[in-house]
Order: structure tokens, then sequence, then C-alpha cells
């Protein structure tokens, strides 16, 4: 009995596809061009990361011919619209961005001639924006959670519509805040279980703010376009 070659031909094309379905679909990623300009924005997370420069250092390491320009503009407390200065006359980073903020809404009577965040990223000519959110709004408890999520989703719609290099969008990565650390062997410091009070108040709601706003199973932010979004809350995140 001869083999039905249309027949087998069919049910391998079948297998193929149903393997293929269930492997990882591999994370989008943005391409790094030779001589990039990556600017960092956000909070303490990536404020902190001055002290230590390894960002920088691995990014010339993978790179070493690239030219690349990194400039970290973090700063402990700032939000996709609120990034305040002594010296600049408002603390908006785009417009619209007070209402956000019921808060800090008002006019902190700042004087000076600092830029603000749109005129920095425009004076070095960013390519690509790294943001790093979601730890003091997590402060604001599960009931603020929508607010950040609209927050976060108007600086990303406005931000994917500037052109700071002069003639492109910037590609756009946002990375989540990391996990609660349990360093109670080296140090005096809460364990980070769920019985504490600091937990739920810092790691419980930073991890239910980002969560929630990412779906599980999903990479990317998914309110306007597909943007990267290290999660690093985990090892197990296909970007780390």
């Amino acid at each position: 009995m001869k083999p039905n070659i249309k027949l087998l031909l069919a049910s391998f094309i079948l297998m193929v596809f149903l393997v293929s379905s269930f492997l990882p679909v591999p994370p989008e990623t943005i391409k790094v061009e030779k001589g990039s300009h990556i600017a960092l924005i956000g909070g303490n997370l990536g404020s902190r990361m001055i002290n230590y420069d390894h960002f920088e250092t691995e990014m010339h390491v993978r790179y070493p011919d690239y030219s690349l320009t990194i400039r970290n503009m973090c700063d402990g407390g700032d939000t996709p619209g609120f990034r305040p200065h002594a010296s600049r006359f408002l603390p908006w980073a785009f417009a619209g961005a007070e209402k956000f903020q019921t808060e800090y809404a008002n006019n902190s009577q700042s004087e000076g001639h600092f830029d603000s965040p749109d005129q920095w990223l425009t004076r070095l000519k960013t390519d690509v924006i790294i943001g790093f959110f979601g730890y003091s709004e997590s402060f604001q408890g599960p009931t603020g959670l929508a607010n950040f999520k609209a927050e976060l989703d108007a600086f990303i719609k406005y931000s994917l519509n500037q052109n700071y290099n002069g003639s492109t969008p910037p590609k756009l990565v946002i990375v989540s805040p990391i996990a609660f650390e349990d360093l109670t062997s080296k140090f005096d410091l809460p364990n980070g279980t769920k019985d504490l009070d600091l937990n739920i108040e810092i790691g419980g709601n930073q991890r239910i703010s980002v969560r929630e706003m990412c779906p599980k199973g999903k990479s990317e932010y998914s309110f306007v376009v597909p943007i990267p979004f290290p999660r690093l809350w985990t090892l197990e995140d296909p970007y780390l």
C-alpha cells in the first residue's frame, strides 16, 4: 500500500504548527544602533545606578564600537509625569501631568533656569528612553493603581510622539521595580514576609501595581503599543 504523500505532508505541517504554538515567544527587544543616545529617567532604582555604573559598563562591553552616549537623569521620587527640581519653574514632565498628582499639584514657587525634562531629552538628542517607574507610586496602595496606570499611559503616548533626536520618535523601555529582597542574614532588616506591615506597604503594593499593569504571561505594556517591559521581580523574565 503506497503512502498518501498529501496526507503525510498535511500531518507534518499540522504537527509543526502545534509544536510551534507551544514554544515560548521571545520578547520584543529594541535594536541598539551605532551612535545611539540613551537616557535613563525615573525614580530611585535608576538613581542608585549612578553610584555603580554597572549598566553603562555592560553596554560599552557589549557594544564596544558603537560610541554610545548614556545619560542617567533619574531622581528619587520622580514619576512619569512629576519630576520636580529646585531650579525648575514647573515640576510637570508633560502637559496635563498635573491631573495625576493631586497631592503635589501645587505651584512649588521654584525659580531658576534648569531645563525641563523635554528640554534635557532634546539637548541630549535622545534615541532610547529607559524609564524606571512604579516604586514611589506603590505607596499609594491598591487605590492608587488606576491613577498610576493612567499617568504611565499618558507618559507613553506623549513620549512616543516626540522627536528628541530631531528625526524619529524615541525607542521606549519601561522597567519594573525590584522585589522585596531578604537581607536579614547580612543586616538588621525585615525579611519581607507578608505578615509584616512594611512588606505589605512596600513590596505588596509594589508588586500588585506592576503585575496588574502587565498581565501574567506578557512582557509588554499592553495599553498603547507593545513596549519592552523587563520585570525585575523575577529572574525568570525572558529579558534577563
